[in-house]
């Protein structure tokens, strides 16, 4: 009778740590849904499933966590995520797509490898937006602005609207707060550089925005010159 009793009480046991086992949030399927799409393409952009090849990117692709976007001369990628987010990837830039999706709530992290990046963040309220390059980690909630990672490995953020909190990944590990009007630059020693954007910086900014592409056409002796350029 013992027996018996011990064998009910382990299966009763097995029950309840199966049903609770099942009915917890699935984070390994929830992080493989999809947390952007492509919206639009300008000439030469490509993009890496995990596990796959390189492939020409399209409007209307979805992308989750572990996909690879690459721009090449004179292109653009406009991705547009779940929460309404924006980042523009501009020509010459590469970056990755990172996301751990549970239930309702999304933690993103876009790693920057080369190239710039301009972005326009919605407000977040129980859900993470970051962006990493090689030099720096910077938390978003409601932010615009632009990131360079230049040949070196050095990186630049310039903020125009919102405040960024940030930190280095190397050297002193230096950090602070990077607000509207402001920038950061770290070198590829993690030397941190605060202090009001230039004239330059700013004017760079409102160029990230732009996603339509123009062409002049100008009659030379030499023949037809065709001059390329993004405007809104």
């Amino acid at each position: 009778m013992k027996t018996i009793f011990k064998l009910v009480i382990i299966a009763l046991v097995f029950s309840v740590v199966t049903y609770a086992s099942e009915n917890q949030p699935n984070k390994k399927q929830n992080s493989e849904s999809p947390v952007a799409v492509v919206m639009k393409v300008v000439k030469d952009v490509s993009m890496k499933k995990e596990g796959a090849e390189w492939a020409t990117a399209k409007i209307g692709q979805s992308l989750k966590t572990g996909d690879e976007v690459k721009t090449g001369d004179k292109s653009l990628a406009l991705i547009k995520f779940t929460d309404n987010s924006l980042i523009r990837v501009r020509e010459n830039s590469s970056l990755k797509i990172y996301a751990d999706k549970v239930d309702k709530s999304v933690s993103k992290n876009t790693y920057i490898e080369r190239g710039r990046v301009g972005f326009e963040v919605a407000k977040q309220e129980n859900e993470e937006f970051k962006f990493t390059t090689p030099t720096m980690v910077a938390s978003i909630r409601g932010t615009e602005g632009f990131f360079d990672v230049f040949p070196d490995g050095g990186s630049m953020l310039v903020v125009a609207r919102g405040l960024i909190e940030v930190l280095g990944t190397l050297g002193n590990k230096d950090g602070g707060n990077v607000g509207a009007g402001q920038y950061v630059m770290y070198n590829n020693n993690g030397d941190m550089t605060l202090g009001n954007a230039t004239e330059g910086m700013m004017n760079t900014q409102r160029g990230t925005q732009s996603t339509n592409l123009k062409r002049i056409k100008i009659q030379t002796n030499q023949g037809e010159l065709i001059i390329e350029y993004y405007a809104d």
